[in-house]
C-alpha cells in the first residue's frame, strides 16, 4: 500500500513538471500576447518584451517567470522618453500559496541591469504615473476574503537610474546600481533590511553640479509602517566616497503627497573626508593627499512634496583653518576658510537664499577671496558678489599633479556684483572690474589637447561682458577676438541662454586637429566603459556592449552639437580652414551659432580653385541626425578638382573623374549629414543649373568607346561649346532636364539620369552627316539607299538622318547602343535595311509630289491663257458684228447686217469654247503624264 501511494507521489510530480514545460512551449506565444495585452490595458504606455519564459524547474517547487528585454515607453508628451528598459526580470513565485490560501506569495523579485529614466515636466506631470485605474468596484461585489500579496526580497543589478525634476530644476543619476531589500511585506508593520551601494552618484540643482560621480554605500534598516503608510530611517550612515553622513528620515504617505521629514549631519569630521567630494582630488592619487582643518556639515528637508510643492531644506557647510598638500610637493593650499549657507524655508523654489559668506585660500601665497549672495533665484534673481585674486595654473599642476598634463600662466580677476538680473539687462545696478588671463599653456598628452591663451582682457558692466581682447591658439588655430557678451549674469547663475557679437579673425583654422582629438576621446571612452564592466558576468556582455557603442555614438554626436544656450554672432574673416582633404581660403562672412544650429549669411571663401558664396544653415540638434539646408554659387570650377573632393561628384558624377574642363555651379543643396559631417546621400535633395565650359571627354575610356564603337573619328576632336543645364538629385538619382549641346560638329540632345547604385539611363540623339562615315551603321545605310535606287539623291536623303545613343549599365561599365535613324520615322528601333526602304519612299514620294505640282502649274498656265485668247476672240467678233448693224443705212441692209453680226457671234463662240476644250485637255494630259512618272 505504501509502496502505491510513493509512486502515486511521484507520478503527480513528474507529470505536473512535464506539464509545466508543455504548458510553457506549446502556449509560449499566448502567454506573451496575454502579458503584453493585459499590461497595456492597464497603463497609460506602451509596454513590450521580446521573450518571456515559465518554469517550475529552475527553483522548484516555486514558479520561476523571466521576462527578457523588457521596456515602457509613455504616451503623449512622453512618447519619446523610455521609462523603463530591463534586459533581464525574474520573479519567483511559490504556487502552492495561491492555491491553498488564495495568497500571491512573490518570494523574490529581481532586475538585472535595468536603465530607468523618471522625469517631471515643469507643468508637474510625471512620466511613472502610468497606472490606470479600472471600474469602481461595490463593496457587495467584492469577495468575502481579500486576496493577500506579499514580497519577500527585491533586487537591482548594476542597474541606472536617472531623475530629472523641470519643475524643481533638480536632477540625480544613479550608475550602476546594486541594491536589495528582504523583509515581510504581507505584515503591516516590520523591518526592510536594505543595502545599497552606487558606483557613481551625481546630483544638480538649478544648473550647478553639487555632487559628480560619487561612490555611495549604505546599509539602512528600515522601519515599514504600511497601516499609518510611515516609514523611518533611523541612526543610519551614508559614505559618499570616504565622507560618513548621518542622516535620519521619515517619510509618511497619508494621500498622493508625501510627508518628508529629513535631518542629516557629518559634525567636526577631517577635511580630507569632505576632499573625497571632489573628483579631481579623489581619483587623483587621494591616499597620499595630507589634509588638515576642520569641515562640519549639516542640513534638513521637511515638508509637503507632490505635484504642486516640494519640502523646505537648508544646509550649513563650514570649513575652518583647512589646508592640503600632495606627499612630497612642496606647495599647497592653505589658510582654507568656507561658511556656506543655503536656506528654503518652505519649498518654493524662488524663496531659496543662498549665502557663501566667506570663501576663501591661498595657494603659493597668493590669495583668493569670494563671496556670494543670492535670492529670488527663478523670478528675478538678486545677486551680491565679489572675487578676487591671481590663480596660477603652474602652481594648481603643483598641487594637485595631473598625470599627462601640464599648465602654466595665470588668471587674475577683481570683480564686484550688486542687483537684480532685470536691472543688469537695462544697464542698471552695480557691475565692475576685470578679468585678465597672461601667457596660458594647456597641454594633455593622453587626449592631444593643447590650448594657448597668450593675452585676455574682459572687463563687466552691468549689461555686458567686453572682451577687449582674447589671442591665442585651441587645436592648432591661431585666433584673435574681440566683442561683447550679454545676459552673462543669468549664464552663469542659471545656464540661461547667452547672447553676444564677436568679431573673430584667424590665419589658420585646422578642424582635422580637432576631429581626431575627438575621435581618440570617444575611443578611450569606449574603452574604459568596456574596460569597466570587464569583471561582470559573462551573461551580462552583450547588453554591455551595446551600451559601450551607444556610449561611443553618443559622444560622437555631442561633439558635433552646439550648445542650447548660446547665441552668439560672429563676423569672421579666415585666410585658410583645414577640413579633411579640403583646403578653404579666404572666407569672410557673418557665422551665428543659435539654437544648436549653426547659421551661414552671404560666406564667400575660395575651394578647390573656385570662387563660392553660401547662405544656409546646419542643424546639430540634440538627439537628432544632422541636417543641412544651403544654397552656393560656385565660379570656375574644375571639374576634375570637384571629383577629387566632393563625395557627391564622386557617386553621382564618376565621368568628371577623366573630363577636362570648369564649370559655373548654382544650385540649392538640402539633407542629413552623417556623424563626421559628411552627406547622407540618399537623403539629399539638389536642385540647380550649371555651365559647361571649356568641357571635353579626352581622357575618357567611356567616350573613347563610344568613338569606336560609331567610328566617328571627328568626335575626337569634338570640342563643346558653353552649354547650359539644369539638374536634380532626388532620392538617389542624378536627374538631367532635357537639353542641347553645340559642338564643333553637330548639335547633341540629350536626356537621362544616373544613379548612386552607378546604375545609368541616358538617350542622346545628333545631327550626322552620314556621307562622313566611311563604315559602320551609317555606311551600310548609304549602301542600302544605293541598291534600291542609283539614282536618289543620297545627300538630301542624309539631312534626315540622326544618330541615336543609348546608355545603360553601370558607370564602371557603361553599354552602349548606336542606331542611325530617320528623324521623320515614328520607330526608332528598326533595322538598317528597313529605314532604308523606307527614306527611298519618302524620297520618291516627294519627287511625284513635285511633278504633280510642276504638272498643275503648267496646267493651269494653259487654261489661263486660252481663257485670255478665247476672251479676246469673242470681243473683237463682237464688236465687228455691232458695228456693221450700226452702218446699214436702210432697214432691208439692217436686217441683213443683224443676220450677218449674228452669224459672226456664233463663230466667235464656237472658237473660243473650241480654245478652252484644247486648253483643259492639254492641261489632263500634263497631270496624268505627271502621275505616270
Amino acid at each position: 500500500m505504501l509502496k502505491k501511494v510513493l509512486f502515486s507521489i511521484v507520478g503527480i510530480i513528474l507529470f505536473s513538471i512535464l506539464a509545466a514545460m508543455g504548458v510553457s512551449f506549446i502556449y509560449k506565444n499566448e502567454i506573451k500576447n496575454l502579458i503584453t495585452r493585459t499590461a497595456n490595458e492597464k497603463l497609460r504606455a506602451n509596454f513590450q518584451f521580446e521573450d518571456a519564459s515559465i518554469s517550475l524547474l529552475r527553483h522548484f517547487p516555486s514558479l520561476s517567470i523571466e521576462i527578457e528585454n523588457s521596456s515602457i515607453v509613455g504616451k503623449n508628451e512622453f512618447k519619446n522618453d523610455t521609462l523603463s528598459q530591463i534586459p533581464k526580470l525574474t520573479i519567483q513565485i511559490a504556487p502552492l500559496a495561491y492555491l491553498l490560501d488564495n495568497n500571491i506569495e512573490i518570494q523574490e523579485v529581481i532586475l538585472e541591469r535595468a536603465q530607468l529614466n523618471l522625469i517631471i515636466l515643469p507643468n508637474g506631470k510625471m512620466n511613472w504615473d502610468i497606472y490606470q485605474p479600472g471600474p469602481q468596484v461595490a463593496p457587495s461585489e467584492k469577495s468575502d476574503q481579500a486576496m493577500k500579496i506579499s514580497l519577500d526580497h527585491y533586487q537591482f543589478i548594476d542597474s541606472d537610474i536617472h531623475y530629472n525634476d523641470n519643475m524643481r530644476g533638480f536632477a540625480t543619476q544613479l550608475i550602476q546600481l546594486n541594491h536589495e531589500g528582504s523583509g515581510d511585506f504581507s505584515q503591516d508593520i516590520f523591518t526592510l533590511k536594505t543595502s545599497t551601494k552606487v558606483e557613481k552618484l551625481s546630483l544638480e540643482f538649478l544648473g550647478k553640479t553639487y555632487l559628480s560621480e560619487v561612490k555611495s554605500k549604505l546599509e539602512a534598516p528600515i522601519e515599514m509602517n504600511f497601516s499609518k503608510m510611515e516609514f523611518a530611517f533611523k541612526n543610519n550612515d551614508l559614505f559618499l566616497n570616504d565622507l560618513p553622513i548621518h542622516f535620519d528620515v521619515w517619510v509618511a504617505m497619508p494621500d498622493t503627497s508625501i510627508d518628508l521629514d529629513i535631518k542629516f549631519h557629518a559634525l567636526q569630521s577631517p577635511l580630507k573626508d569632505f576632499l573625497s567630494l571632489i573628483p579631481l582630488l579623489y581619483q587623483n592619487s587621494f591616499k597620499d593627499l595630507q589634509a588638515s582643518g576642520e569641515f562640519a556639515l549639516s542640513g534638513y528637508a521637511k515638508g509637503k512634496m507632490n505635484g504642486r510643492s516640494m519640502p523646505g531644506f537648508g544646509m550649513e557647510l563650514r570649513i575652518s583653518k583647512g589646508a592640503f598638500s600632495y606627499t612630497q610637493v612642496p606647495v599647497g593650499v592653505k589658510h582654507m576658510e568656507m561658511n556656506l549657507q543655503i536656506d528654503n524655508s518652505n519649498g518654493i523654489v524662488d524663496h531659496t537664499v543662498v549665502d557663501l559668506k566667506k570663501f576663501q585660500l591661498s595657494m603659493n601665497n597668493q590669495p583668493i577671496q569670494a563671496n556670494l549672495f543670492l535670492k529670488n533665484p527663478i523670478s528675478n534673481p538678486y545677486l551680491k558678489a565679489s572675487l578676487k585674486g591671481v590663480l596660477n595654473l603652474g602652481e594648481i599642476a603643483k598641487i594637485i599633479p595631473q598625470k599627462n598634463t601640464q599648465m602654466s600662466g595665470s588668471i587674475q580677476s577683481d570683480v564686484q556684483l550688486d542687483g537684480y538680473v532685470q536691472d543688469f539687462k537695462q544697464a542698471k545696478g552695480k557691475a565692475s572690474g576685470y578679468f585678465k588671463a597672461h601667457q596660458i599653456q594647456y597641454d594633455n598628452s593622453e587626449t592631444k589637447q593643447k590650448i594657448s591663451i597668450q593675452n585676455a582682457v574682459a572687463s563687466i558692466n552691468p549689461k555686458s561682458l567686453v572682451i577687449s581682447t582674447l589671442e591665442g591658439n585651441v587645436a592648432n588655430t591661431p585666433f584673435t577676438a574681440s566683442g561683447s557678451l550679454q545676459n552673462y549674469v543669468l549664464y552663469f547663475l542659471k545656464n540661461d541662454k547667452i547672447t553676444g557679437n564677436i568679431t573673430l579673425k584667424s590665419p589658420l583654422v585646422d578642424l582635422n586637429s580637432r576631429s581626431t582629438t575627438t575621435a581618440q576621446q570617444n575611443s578611450r571612452s569606449g574603452n574604459a566603459a568596456l574596460n569597466s564592466r570587464s569583471g561582470n558576468a559573462a551573461q551580462q556582455n552583450d547588453s554591455r556592449s551595446t551600451t559601450t557603442a551607444s556610449t561611443a555614438s553618443s559622444a560622437s554626436s555631442t561633439a558635433l552639437q552646439i550648445p542650447k544656450n548660446i547665441d552668439f554672432t560672429l563676423q569672421t574673416s579666415i585666410d585658410k580652414i583645414l577640413f579633411k582633404d579640403l583646403v578653404i581660403s579666404q572666407a569672410k562672412g557673418e557665422i551665428r551659432l543659435a539654437d544648436q544650429v549653426l547659421s551661414m549669411d552671404n560666406l564667400s571663401f575660395q575651394l578647390a580653385n573656385a570662387s563660392w558664396k553660401s547662405t544656409g544653415s546646419i542643424s546639430l540638434k540634440e538627439n537628432q541626425h544632422p541636417t543641412v539646408q544651403f544654397a552656393f554659387n560656385i565660379q570656375d570650377l574644375n571639374i576634375q578638382e570637384a571629383h577629387k573632393y566632393f563625395s557627391l561628384v564622386q557617386k553621382f558624377a564618376p565621368i568628371a573623374a577623366t573630363a577636362q574642363g570648369k564649370v559655373h555651379v548654382d544650385f540649392s543643396y538640402s539633407g542629413s549629414l552623417e556623424a563626421d559631417l559628411s552627406p547622407d546621400l540618399m537623403s539629399t535633395t539638389v536642385v540647380g543649373n550649371m555651365d559647361l565650359v571649356d568641357f571635353n571627354l579626352k581622357n575618357s575610356a567611356s567616350f573613347n568607346q563610344l568613338v569606336s564603337l560609331t567610328q566617328w573619328n571627328q568626335l575626337k576632336n569634338l570640342e563643346l561649346k558653353p552649354t547650359h543645364l539644369n539638374f536634380q538629385i532626388k532620392q538617389g538619382r542624378l536627374q538631367f532636364k532635357p537639353f542641347e549641346v553645340q559642338t564643333n560638329l553637330t548639335k547633341f540632345h540629350v536626356n537621362g539620369s544616373n544613379g548612386l547604385d552607378q546604375s545609368l539611363e541616358y538617350t542622346i540623339l545628333t545631327d550626322i552627316p552620314a556621307k562622313t562615315l566611311q563604315s559602320g551603321v551609317a555606311a551600310s545605310l548609304n549602301q542600302q539607299l544605293a541598291k534600291l535606287n542609283p539614282n536618289i539623291n543620297l545627300e538630301k536623303i542624309q539631312q534626315a538622318l540622326k544618330m541615336q545613343i543609348t546608355i545603360r549599365g553601370t558607370a564602371q561599365k557603361p553599354q552602349f547602343k548606336v542606331n542611325v535613324i530617320n528623324s521623320q520615322a515614328t520607330n526608332g528601333n528598326t533595322s538598317v535595311a528597313t529605314q532604308a526602304k523606307e527614306l527611298v519612299k519618302q524620297e520618291a514620294k516627294q519627287q511625284i509630289n513635285k511633278q504633280l505640282d510642276d504638272a498643275k502649274i503648267k496646267a493651269e498656265a494653259l487654261k489661263k491663257e486660252a481663257e485670255v485668247i478665247s476672251q479676246k476672240l469673242r470681243q473683237e467678233a463682237y464688236a465687228n458684228a455691232d458695228r456693221l448693224v450700226e452702218e446699214a443705212k436702210n432697214p432691208f441692209a439692217k436686217i441683213a447686217a443683224q443676220k450677218i453680226a449674228e452669224r459672226l457671234k456664233k463663230e466667235a463662240d464656237r472658237k473660243a469654247d473650241a480654245l478652252l476644250e484644247e486648253a483643259d485637255k492639254k492641261a489632263q494630259e500634263l497631270m496624268e503624264k505627271a502621275r505616270q512618272n
